[in-house]
């Protein structure tokens, strides 16, 4: 039950107290406008008492119950209430948003300036950062001011230094001494001599939320792990975020071997605690950001790239035609809706140690754009790339530091204009109408058909079903299967029933879509995934798709639907 306790001065916002339920028992819930700083506080059954700043609360609403929430304070702890209505849990959830200045009236409100770099070290410790004329900070550019960090280093693996007690923490240490106590550390992780570290500014800490990292080896044998990734993902206030650090397989005719590496890390990094457990991490998140040395290489005569490499953006322009990964890109056998720009700056190896030239030497290692950043984003989100280029003053390694800073849109927790002020808007007005009425909006699904699905069964066909998932939804849907069949159609329409019904929530959400091999006696088969952006589809109108369906990281065949709404 929720209950408003009125200030004894007019110009006194209400209280309210929320009593909900949880792990440990009944829970009492008040939130406090009236204080210099607007308070949470949380009392139980034991009659402990916890205050909680309201602008130290983060909400996840996604994924919960239409009547369930989770949030965390600032000691990182997570609370799973249950209140008693819906109406109680979206109140709850605008007072503390607008409390904490986290909402506009839209959804996406707030731009970030994310940065990733790479580097691929050599084997060979960072320039000192006190007495070395080579600065490291050229390349984390501390003072940018930016939102979120990203490093990642391959063959990273010295003796460590006085102070250190291995490796990992001399350089992880190090980043941390150059971006300086303006960053925070959110997590960071090595796979053998990989290593991925992510950092926040000290003031957005309490906006991030449900950090997981996984980790996948793909060196000799498909097993060690001399090459791999390290994959992080966390939701950022109501975005989320995944960011893969990795080392692909080496040489100049290995591009196969490269295209299989991208594959296997999709499928190894995805799965339990990366996001929906069904899905890859390539095909759920807001965002995804890829950087590593990638080893794709420049397929032209040595001398020439040599030369031509010395000669500026023409230079460049013409041996970007010759880049091995462009042209998996192109030909969609790696890196499948990836984007990249293209880099406008000097091959990144292989380089003299402590020289900007490339070595005459034995193994005539032809110069490549090895060290690459790319980017993939679903339909409907902001994503603009501001830099992207080398730093040619670092010369410990062989290989050249890489960085890109990317300006994205962050999702905020949903108030709708109706409710701009949950606070002061009287217990009898529009607003409690709006809380309590039931949902009525539903998604109608007609003529839906799969084309050209992979074949997975012995026979040479599939048996194909789809299931439809999002946060919005109140329960996922599941088709009945197609027998024997590359090419599906489904008489039945799904009908899917949203938890909300705010229109300009509704539209900047996405309907998740997998298609699965029906399997008797094994695990049913993951055949492709998509998504499909809500925008201007609840007008009442039918809207005609044709979307690509993505397997793991490759193509899917493709899934046609018409979709219109109803309330």
């Amino acid at each position: 039950m929720c209950r408003r306790q009125s200030g004894t001065e007019t110009s006194e916002r209400p209280m309210f107290r929320f009593k909900v339920r949880k792990s440990g028992g009944d829970a009492l819930l008040e939130i406090n406008p009236n204080l210099v700083v607007p308070m949470l506080i949380v009392y139980t059954l034991t009659r402990s008492k916890q205050l909680i700043p309201c602008t130290s609360v983060v909400i996840e609403k996604h994924g919960q119950g239409p009547r369930e929430l989770k949030f965390r304070l600032p000691d990182s702890t997570d609370h799973r209430v249950q209140f008693a209505t819906r109406r109680e849990r979206e109140q709850f959830a605008a007072c503390i948003s607008f409390l904490s200045n986290k909402v506009t009236k839209r959804v996406s409100s707030q731009p970030l300036r994310v940065w990733m770099g790479t580097w691929n070290m050599g084997e060979a410790p960072p320039p000192d950062l006190f007495s070395s004329n080579q600065r490291i900070s050229e390349w984390l550019r501390p003072d940018e001011n930016n939102d979120i960090i990203c490093v990642c280093v391959q063959e990273c693996v010295y003796k460590e230094r006085t102070g250190y007690k291995d490796c990992e923490d001399d350089w992880f240490r190090t980043v941390d001494t150059v971006l300086g106590p303006k960053y925070i550390k959110i997590c960071g992780y090595s796979l053998n001599w990989i290593r991925m570290v992510l950092f926040i500014r000290a003031d957005h800490r309490e906006h991030v939320s449900k950090v997981s990292v996984k980790k996948e080896a793909v060196g000799i044998a498909h097993v060690l792990a001399n090459k791999g990734a390290v994959c992080m993902m966390f939701t950022f206030r109501e975005s989320k975020l995944c960011f893969v650090g990795c080392h692909l397989n080496a040489h100049q005719d290995k591009v196969i071997r490269r295209n299989e590496d991208f594959f296997e890390i999709v499928n190894g990094c995805s799965g339990e605690g990366m996001g929906w457990k069904d899905f890859w991490i390539t095909n759920q998140f807001h965002h995804v950001f890829w950087a590593g040395d990638l080893n794709y290489r420049i397929d032209y005569d040595r001398q020439k790239v040599v030369e031509l490499s010395q000669q500026g953006p023409e230079g460049w322009n013409f041996l970007y035609k010759y880049d091995q990964l462009q042209h998996q890109m192109r030909k969609e056998t790696a890196f499948i809706d990836f984007n990249e720009s293209q880099p406008l700056f000097q091959p990144t190896y292989k380089y003299a140690r402590g020289k900007n030239i490339y070595p005459d030497d034995e193994k005539q290692r032809i110069p490549s754009w090895c060290d690459r950043i790319l980017w993939k984003a679903l339909s409907e989100e902001t994503v603009i790339q501001e830099e992207y280029t080398s730093v040619q003053t670092v010369m410990t390694s062989d290989h050249r530091p890489v960085y890109s800073l990317f300006r994205i849109d962050a999702r905020n927790q949903f108030v709708p204009d109706s409710v701009a002020d949950p606070l002061s808007t009287p217990a009898s007005s529009k607003t409690t109408e709006i809380w309590d009425k039931p949902v009525s909006a539903y998604l109608k699904i007609r003529q839906l058909a799969g084309h050209d699905l992979d074949s997975l069964d012995p026979n040479g066909f599939s048996d194909p079903y789809v299931v439809f998932v999002s946060p919005i939804l109140q329960n996922s849907y599941s088709t009945n299967v197609q027998v024997k069949t590359l090419h599906p159609q489904w008489e039945v329409e799904p009908e899917l029933r949203l938890n909300f019904d705010e229109l300009e929530y509704i539209e900047n959400e996405y309907i998740f879509l997998a298609v699965y091999d029906w399997d008797l006696t094994s695990q049913d088969d993951p055949l492709g995934q998509a998504h499909l952006s809500l925008k201007g589809l609840l007008d009442g109108n039918i809207h005609n798709f044709c979307i690509r369906a993505l397997g793991c990281g490759k193509r899917g065949g493709s899934v046609s639907l018409s979709v219109y709404s109803t309330t």
